[in-house]
């Protein structure tokens, strides 16, 4: 699932999250996305499709622009853009049926990506010496409800 890992890969290094490493702002802006394509009235229909891409992008910014510091908008924007192109289109081929019936198992390995991604990003900042460490002081910031990068 390439698609789903370029995803959370973009994500993590973009700070495309909520305030904390909790599971819950880890999946903000994917669960917003499902949430717009499963309220969607017709997935077939091109402007309705339109509608929740553009939408999205809009409801993504305005809730990380309210918690976090640093986003841009041309990155949250291609974050929507990566789902729509590489994941909806490509890897699912325009099957939101398919994508909103196994949601669960995409949410988690959507999170197994994210997490991944950031232990990359700890090692690579010095903020940890391998991906185990790195991944420890993930689970501790998230038992705390706290982002260790907030010293940046």
């Amino acid at each position: 699932m390439n698609a789903l890992k370029d995803l959370a890969n973009h994500a993590a290094s973009r700070r495309i999250r909520g305030r904390s490493y909790k599971r819950n702002s880890l999946l903000k802006p994917l669960d917003i996305i499902l949430d717009e394509l499963d309220r969607c009235p017709d997935t077939k229909n091109e402007e309705e499709l339109e509608l929740v891409w553009t939408g999205s992008k809009g409801l993504i910014f305005d809730h990380v622009k309210r918690i976090a510091k640093g986003v841009h908008e041309e990155d949250i924007y291609r974050y929507v853009d990566l789902f729509r192109e590489k994941f909806f289109e490509q890897s699912q081929h325009r099957n939101a049926n398919r994508i909103l019936q196994r949601e669960r198992l995409i949410r988690s390995a959507y999170l197994v990506y994210m997490r991944e991604a950031l232990a990359e990003i700890f090692v690579v900042r010095g903020k940890a010496k391998n991906p185990q460490e790195a991944m420890q002081r993930i689970e501790v910031a998230e038992a705390r409800d706290e982002d260790p990068e907030e010293d940046e």
